[in-house]
Parts: structure tokens; sequence; C-alpha cells
């Protein structure tokens, strides 16, 4: 049975709208999946009922944009993955609204720098070549550099390192503390698991700050943090173990995923190229309590 709990439609920053992602996720022979859009969750309802029509089981998910305040180093983005929370919970549903908003910002202002040097790049340009009322991302501004022929593809814009966090053109997000959110998501009754632990945030030799140490997931653990998903294909394999080894001190689960996002974004991060075993969808089951799962096998 494949399990996929990190998936993006074009609700915010995927290329598959969920009409025509849902029939993917059952080509590529995944069981049961769970839609992650970014601060969003008003996705749940056509792809819970295009699960229902393909036979698959579907997990309620959100990818939750916050900040994380290590002591002693410098601040550092932190993606946190939400399951089973439940979308209409006043704290959780401010931040998510809160976090839309600021990425509608950032964009804007990437805009702009990047307007200085790529010329008939605009706001408009950007949401054209997005579905409406969608979550903008880095993706969209990515693809329409490709519609302007100042790119072949999506990835050589991301290989070129424009939209790096060491360009010129690159714009913060201004986000929530992770451990307010984790707690909200508790509240909600959601199950939160780090995305990707630490996988975009490389020590460098000129930001000694940034350097991970594994004791800054303790004050996670505290907080409320459940999981790691720590099968990923940005997660280093040296790191993997780190990361598995701690799960296991603390009692956490660990999910596997493969942040599908469309091959024309991510051609490195198929359907099912990470997964998650069996007993770990099963604690999230047992642990989520703020929305509920379509299930369609035998779990």
């Amino acid at each position: 049975m494949l399990i996929d709990l990190h998936i993006h439609s074009k609700n915010s920053d995927g290329d598959d709208t969920i009409s025509e992602l849902v029939p993917k996720i059952a080509e590529a022979g995944i069981s049961v999946f769970s839609l992650t859009d970014h601060d969003r969750t008003d996705g749940w309802v056509e792809a819970r009922e295009l699960a229902n029509q393909h036979g698959l089981s579907f997990i309620p998910g959100v990818e939750i944009t916050t900040k994380a305040y290590f002591p002693g180093v410098k601040p550092r983005g932190m993606h946190l993955l939400a399951y089973l929370v439940d979308p209409d919970h006043p704290v959780l549903s401010d931040y998510l609204r809160q976090n839309r908003e600021a990425r509608d910002v950032r964009i804007r202002k990437y805009i702009d720098n990047l307007a200085v040097d790529y010329s008939g790049l605009t706001y408009e340009l950007v949401v054209s070549g997005a579905q409406e009322g969608s979550t903008l991302g880095q993706p969209d501004i990515a693809n329409a550099l490709v519609k302007l022929g100042e790119f072949e593809s999506a990835p050589e814009v991301w290989k070129s390192g424009v939209l790096g966090k060491k360009s010129k053109y690159y714009v913060g997000t201004a986000t929530p503390n992770v451990i307010d959110v984790i707690a909200a998501v508790r509240d909600a009754g959601g199950v939160p698991v780090v995305a990707h632990p630490m996988a975009r945030n490389e020590e460098t030799e000129d930001e000694p700050q940034t350097q991970f140490k594994i004791e800054h997931f303790e004050e996670l653990v505290e907080a409320g943090l459940l999981g790691l998903e720590t099968n990923h294909t940005e997660v280093t394999a040296d790191r993997k173990v780190i990361f598995d080894a701690f799960a296991k001190k603390h009692g956490l689960i660990t999910t596997g995923s493969s942040d599908y996002h469309g091959l024309k974004i991510k051609p490195h991060n198929p359907l099912a190229t990470r997964t998650t075993e069996l007993d770990q969808l099963k604690r999230i089951l047992e642990l989520g309590s703020g929305s509920k799962p379509t299930i369609n096998h035998s779990l």
C-alpha cells in the first residue's frame, strides 16, 4: 500500500488542478494521499469527492508556513504539515489567513525586485498562469519567467539561483512562530509534523549561525510536535539517520512523501517517490480528531 502524505495542487503552487491531480494519484498506484496545499484547506471537499470516485483514501492536510526561533541561531523558515485539523478553528484559521495575505505581499515585492532586470515581469503575468484565487508562490514566478522566454523551464529558473535565498531579488515572508502554530494545530485536533526538516537550511562557511543542531527540536517536542517528515528527497541520508533516531527517542511519528508539485515544477519529486509506512499512518489517524479522513481501504 502506497501512502503519500504531502501533495500540492493548483490551489497553492502546484501545477495540477485537483480534478487533474487525483486521477494521477490513482494512476501512480497510491492508495492513501493527503492534499497539503500551502496555508489553505479549501480543496478538501473536492479532493474527498474525487478520492471516493477513484477508490482512494484521503487524509485532510495543510502545509503551514512558520518561522523557528531557536536559541542562539538565526531565525529560519520552517514548514509544518498538519493533518486532520479542524479547518474552522478560529486561531488556526486566522494564522492561515495571515499567511496567505503575507504570501501575496511577498510575491508582489519579489516581482518588483525581479522586474528591474527581467522587464515584462508583472504581477498580472504571474497571476495569469495561476488558478484564480490560489495562493501564489515562487513556482508561479518561475512559470512567468519561462513564459517571458527568460528561461527554458521552471527547473532552469531554480538552477539559476534567482529565486534562492542568496539572490539579490530574494524576499522573506512574515510568518508566525512555529511554537505558536504547533499549539494551534494541537488545539484544533490536528497532528503537527515538520516538513522536510532542515532540508533547505544547509549550514555554510559564511553563515555559521545557521548550523544545524538536533537539540533545537527538543523545544518543538515540548510544544506538542508529533512527527517529522524524515523520508523526503531533500533530506540527506545522514540527516535522515539523525532525525529517525531523534523521532524514536521521543516517540514521534515519521512520515515520507513526494512533496509533489507537478513534474514541470519539480521533476525530481514524482508522486510516490517517498512514502509513509502504514503503522505511522495509523498513529496519525489515532491522534487526529479535528476533521474526518475518508477511508476506502482496509487499514
